[in-house]
């Protein structure tokens, strides 16, 4: 079975300047989007994941565990969780004691997430050293790890030093962690662990090479791999005919790519921070030649776009050729409406997420 879940981003879709902003139009973004979460759990989705990014029009929702206590309280099914709570901009053990609270409030239904975070921009911005991420993201799971798990805990690293500490409350449910995952050494860190990885972007086969490398180094920790610990992301919008879903996907997908440019690519995406150098060839494509084109994204399946039955098709491929259990779709992007949105959410939810349902991976 591949589950199907909702993820936003949650951009403004309007004027993107700091001074452009106009309140009432982000108070109706908040709405209709909280809207369109709450109509996903009677649609049967699995769940709901948020994003964190800080800083710029690309996101509005800095602290999207707020995100997750609202939704809890307006649904009692879906599972709900932040793919990915960027570590550097948290201390680790407020953020352990946020989640066991979360865990409460949602029931049992929490999605734990982490990421070291890849957007330079923001960085710089906090004036977080990028090369510190890696070294702040692990240690911080580490001590989350003591926190949830034990009454009191001593810990001393680079970054936390702490005797005989504790959280109010510890989490009922013990936390089964997502790490969101573009390298292959963090791929190969989140199997040895025995976390879940979310991946993103990479065209299939480069992601079911992925999976690979995980399911090998799960294997030599002594633990037993599945699809049900792999999570891929994709940009995907449903129309009632293909042509109509490119003609408002695209537009809206150039919106957001641009976005994203100006908060997250850095300058020289030749001469990146050490741990990030891998991120070179991801990066490359937005500022070179005629950048990444509709198209291209299409052709790559990171982006899929089209009538039920061609989402379908493709994301059922991606699925058995990945061997993923689970689909993260990011439905509302640029300047996609309400109406389109809910439209898409629905008619993936009616003829594309059943199909998904009924695939055996191992």
């Amino acid at each position: 079975m591949v589950k199907s879940w909702l993820f936003d981003i949650f951009n403004y879709p309007y004027d993107s300047r700091p001074e452009g902003l106009d309140p009432d139009l982000v108070q109706d973004e908040y709405d209709w989007h909280l809207e369109t979460w709450v109509q996903a759990e009677d649609l049967g989705y699995d769940g709901v994941f948020f994003s964190e990014h800080h800083f710029t029009a690309y996101n509005m929702s800095p602290s999207p565990n707020l995100l997750v206590a609202s939704l809890a309280q307006r649904t009692s099914r879906m599972h709900l969780g932040v793919m990915c709570n960027v570590t550097a901009f948290h201390n680790p053990r407020r953020l352990a004691e946020e989640t066991a609270m979360l865990d409460y409030l949602t029931h049992g239904r929490l999605e734990v997430g982490f990421g070291r975070g890849s957007d330079d921009l923001e960085f710089k911005k906090e004036g977080f050293p990028l090369e510190d991420t890696r070294a702040w993201f692990e240690e911080s799971l580490d001590l989350m790890e003591k926190a949830w798990h034990q009454p009191r805990f001593t810990h001393h690293g680079r970054f936390f030093d702490y005797d005989d500490a504790s959280i109010y409350p510890r989490p009922k449910n013990a936390p089964e962690v997502w790490v969101t995952a573009l390298s292959p050494s963090t791929v190969s860190w989140a199997a040895a662990k025995g976390y879940r990885i979310a991946m993103s972007f990479v065209p299939p086969a480069g992601l079911a090479g992925m999976r690979k490398a995980y399911e090998e180094a799960a294997v030599a920790a002594g633990r037993t791999p599945s699809a049900d610990k792999i999570a891929v992301l994709r940009q995907a919008f449903v129309a009632d005919t293909d042509e109509q879903a490119r003609e408002l996907a695209e537009p809206a997908l150039d919106h957001v790519f641009k976005l994203f440019k100006r908060a997250a690519v850095p300058e020289d995406v030749d001469n990146l921070a050490k741990g990030y150098e891998g991120y070179s060839s991801f990066f490359r494509p937005f500022v070179t030649g005629g950048g990444v084109t509709f198209d291209d994204l299409v052709a790559s399946g990171a982006v899929v776009v089209g009538s039920p039955a061609t989402v379908r098709d493709q994301l059922v491929a991606q699925a058995e050729e990945i061997g993923c259990g689970h689909l993260i779709n990011w439905f509302s992007f640029g300047q996609l409406t309400k109406e389109q949105t809910q439209r898409s959410v629905e008619l993936y939810a009616k003829e594309v997420a059943p199909a998904l349902r009924s695939l055996t991976l191992r």
